[in-house]
């Protein structure tokens, strides 16, 4: 079985403070619509993969009497332990480790990946998860849209532009493997799911507003695998001047409205 393109393992070092206090949570509209669907009533298990922070893993940790949250980040995966701690939430059990190389012998009741399938080795980990979930139960990819993919408003593209330029100039334009986008239109997530045996079943999609701040819009390229804070290192601070500099130029009021793009995919392992 081919592997696919090979990521880095560290791509995402340093950035699960950012992730999480940077990139917008799921809405509450679509996690009630996923529970809902997947029968989510308080019992089961949930294996959350790639959890990064634990952004999936918080979303729905109370609609499961046990949880377990997998990333192959240590950085990450430390920092929802510590997280769940200040939070008093105790039915967490973290995990550093690949998603394709979870336990076979467990059986999970819904199996989440959040935002971050297309970055895994997609058909073993399509495989491992037809063996972790349970007759009937359900697998769902969730996505969500970044300012970074936007071209609508004149203060998106300088943002996409400053964001190029400065992969430019720090050298991280090959941190992602050179043929990903080919791979991704070769062999799209629904062939994946479908060649795994999975029933593939809609996908949700919810819209909400969001104004960014010049603050979060610095934070959320922190959170980045291609620009975080640890790639800019002693040029972080010419960086944010510039930055700011550049997006106030097109909105003084430092308030950039933007409307939210949030999503679902749900893959269902057949009864028999």
């Amino acid at each position: 079985m081919s592997r696919g393109p090979e990521f880095r393992t560290d791509l995402y070092r340093g950035t699960a403070s950012y992730y999480d206090r940077y990139r917008l949570p799921y809405p509450d509209e679509l996690i009630e619509d996923l529970c809902r669907r997947t029968a989510a009533d308080g019992r089961g298990r949930l294996l959350d993969l790639a959890c990064g922070p634990g952004t999936v893993t918080f979303a729905l940790c109370h609609r499961f009497s046990e949880v377990w949250a997998v990333d192959q980040e240590p950085e990450a995966v430390a920092f929802g332990e510590r997280k769940a701690a200040e939070l008093g939430v105790r039915n967490i059990r973290w995990v550093t480790g690949r998603a394709e190389e979870v336990d076979p012998n467990e059986d999970f009741d819904l199996v989440t990946i959040g935002t971050a399938f297309h970055r895994l080795d997609r058909r073993r980990v399509a495989a491992r998860t037809m063996q972790l979930l349970r007759p009937g139960r359900h697998l769902a990819l969730l996505w969500s849209a970044t300012p970074l993919g936007g071209e609508s408003e004149t203060w998106q593209q300088r943002y996409r532009k400053i964001y190029a330029e400065w992969l430019e100039r720090v050298s991280a334009t090959d941190r992602l493997p050179a043929d990903f986008e080919q791979h991704l239109e070769k062999l799209p997530h629904e062939k994946v799911l479908r060649d795994a045996g999975f029933v593939v079943e809609e996908r949700y999609e919810y819209a909400g507003t969001h104004d960014w701040s010049v603050t979060e819009l610095i934070g959320l390229i922190y959170s980045t695998s291609l620009l975080p804070q640890a790639v800019l290192g002693d040029r972080a601070g010419k960086f944010e001047a510039e930055f700011a500099e550049q997006m106030l130029a097109i909105e003084p009021s430092g308030t950039f409205p933007e409307t939210t793009s949030f999503a679902y995919d749900l893959a269902r392992r057949p009864e028999n």
